[in-house]
């Protein structure tokens, strides 16, 4: 009989001796936990639907963003219906964002595993982005133009600093995305941004907390624009950033809305979980409850 519950794991990690160690242990635990590799990003999502297919009740994303972003995709596909199974999380990125963000024991695989396989699934909030679908934080601006263009060698030698570093240097030389946000039932809002994030969780870049007031099941999606302005407001953008919803603030805009949609001449650039992309249009909404994830 075919295992009804499903690692999908990041092939990079396959060899890592935590990571077999926590396959040995929840399997050692009575866990019937079958595992499968894909062979590069686009075959995820074939592996998620064979595991479908073969009866599986539980997918585990087993990597970092992008690989937990690509089983949200595969399950939920076009949000139409609830997927068949639901899903645990394997932490193996370099920051695990979402996962600190559920409050999960990153340092503790073998507990991560367990809790991914067995703990009573709660449904939560999944994001749509245009056709795509997100479940953390979509962020978009030079941030995440930063991200798109470092080149890769410089983020291995920099770390995690790459993003920082690079964004602070190009952040007062790259044009403000001149733009409007349009939310049903509203005047359109004309502007210049530099960075945004939509959260439907929290935590973003490393463990800031771009969306503080951020829930998985409020049907909410959470907006943060930080306003283009002059060097000289820098100080009082320190101090919106540690306020992020009281009512003066001038240079930071953060709302809590359904549904949504970003416009501008020029292509912004977006990374949805990790994923990068470039687009013109960019309609946020809610697929409410859809997905069922153990944490």
């Amino acid at each position: 009989m075919a295992s009804k519950t499903c690692l999908v794991l990041h092939r990079k990690s396959a060899n890592e001796p935590a990571v077999k160690e926590a396959v040995k242990h929840v399997r050692a635990q009575g866990v019937d936990l079958r595992v499968r590799i894909p062979w590069n990003k686009k075959d995820k999502p074939r592996v998620v639907g064979e595991a479908l297919d073969a009866g599986a009740t539980r997918v585990i994303a087993g990597g970092g963003d992008g690989t937990i972003n690509a089983v949200v995709n595969a399950l939920v596909g076009k949000g139409k219906k609830p997927p068949k199974a639901s899903m645990g999380i394997l932490p193996l990125g370099t920051a695990n964002d979402f996962a600190h963000g559920l409050g999960l024991p990153c340092d503790d695989l073998n507990e991560c595993l367990m809790i991914a396989c067995t703990r009573k699934p709660r449904k939560v909030d999944v994001g749509r982005a245009n056709d795509r679908c997100f479940i953390n934080v979509t962020s978009g601006g030079f941030g995440a133009e930063i991200t798109a263009t470092t080149p890769v060698d410089l983020k291995k030698k920099l770390g995690g600093g790459a993003y920082t570093i690079m964004g602070l240097i190009k952040a007062f030389k790259l044009e403000p995305y001149e733009g409007r946000l349009l939310v049903p039932g509203e005047e359109p809002q004309e502007g210049a941004m530099l960075v945004m994030a939509v959260g439907n969780g929290r935590l973003a870049g490393g463990g800031f907390d771009v969306a503080p007031k951020a829930k998985l099941d409020d049907g909410l999606l959470d907006l943060a624009v930080v306003r283009h302005e002059s060097k000289a407001r820098l100080v009082r953008l320190a101090k919106e950033l540690m306020e992020f919803d009281a009512p003066d603030n001038e240079l930071l805009y953060y709302r809590q809305l359904p549904e949504f949609t970003i416009e501008s001449e020029k292509g912004i650039h977006y990374n949805l979980d990790g994923e990068p992309t470039v687009e013109t249009t960019m309609t946020f909404s809610v697929l409410r409850k859809r997905l069922k994830l153990a944490y």
